[in-house]
């Protein structure tokens, strides 16, 4: 089993936000009117950005044992969660200052629901009932719900964060596969564009018979397999192949890999409704198919 400490505590349980006292949205609205923002006492600044269909909030993200500078919540599995970036999409327009929103009171827009809670807690929340949502807080700061179609002892994506480093080697034009090796010395490739292939070459803990490479095909079948020809820590284009740091995330194409704070790796790819992975660890090495 793939034992990985969390980025964050688990997924929070649905929000439920009917305890707050509501104030009127327009008086947040800023930024000429794209979009509705707010301070937290904390020090954050929050936005409903309905031209990107997002809520989110920039700062310094509380209760992650690594650096993020912003949570996003957005329907795009990819772009969702926490993010250390230097290019902060929940400011107003320079020259503009958010109005502070009060501990024990909340704020709505469109499909979004945004409150601030006693202890520096920070809560958003999308649809109703919500189908995404997000908490803030010193305490651990967590995505929720949990990504569907994964094993329940699989890692979630939500907990990992978004780096501002490309995986992507050198310079070409079909360059698109990310290649990238993590802290047990695994090199992987998500070789994903309407299909096509994740894999991993290197040593695989607890895999008898000296079994160098797993992977997962889609469509296809996922496997480990012993190989004199590995297929995926060579990139397409020449140059440096980079670490994915623990407790980071990369995603392309339909397809992500999380680099645990154990050296370990898992990653998985969705196509047709369907989702496959593996997961290599300390502890051993396993497949799973959608």
């Amino acid at each position: 089993m793939f034992v990985v400490p969390a980025v964050a505590h688990a997924a929070p349980a649905q929000p439920d936000l009917r305890g707050y006292t509501a104030v009127a949205p327009e008086d947040y609205f800023a930024g000429g009117g794209v979009g509705l923002y707010f301070q937290t006492p904390d020090g954050l600044t929050c936005g409903i950005i309905p031209g990107r269909n997002s809520v989110g909030c920039d700062g310094a993200i509380p209760g992650l044992p690594v650096s993020a500078t912003e949570v996003v919540l957005t329907a795009d599995s990819e772009a969702r969660g926490f993010h250390q970036t230097s290019v902060l999409q929940y400011l107003p327009a320079a020259g503009t200052t958010p109005r502070l929103l009060p501990v024990g009171h909340k704020v709505a827009y469109l499909d979004y629901e945004c409150a601030v809670g006693a202890g520096s807690e920070t809560i958003c929340i999308k649809g109703s009932p919500p189908a995404h949502w997000f908490v803030l807080s010193p305490e651990g700061s967590a995505v929720g719900p949990r990504t569907e179609g994964l094993p329940e002892n699989f890692p979630d994506p939500n907990d990992f964060v978004v780096g501002p480093q490309s995986y992507i080697v050198g310079a070409g034009a079909k360059n698109l596969f990310p290649v990238f090796t993590v802290g047990d010395g695994l090199t992987c490739e998500i070789a994903l564009f309407s299909g096509g292939e994740i894999g991993c070459d290197g040593e695989l803990p607890g895999v008898a018979g000296g079994a160098n490479e797993i992977f997962v095909q889609l469509p296809g079948d996922a496997g480990i397999r012993t190989t004199d020809n590995p297929k995926y820590n060579t990139p397409q284009y020449p140059g440096p192949v980079l670490q994915l740091p623990p407790h980071h995330r990369v995603s392309e194409m339909g397809g992500t890999c999380m680099a645990a704070a154990d050296g370990g790796v898992a990653c998985y790819g969705s196509l047709a409704g369907t989702t496959s992975g593996f997961v290599v660890s300390p502890a051993g090495a396993w497949t799973f198919d959608g």
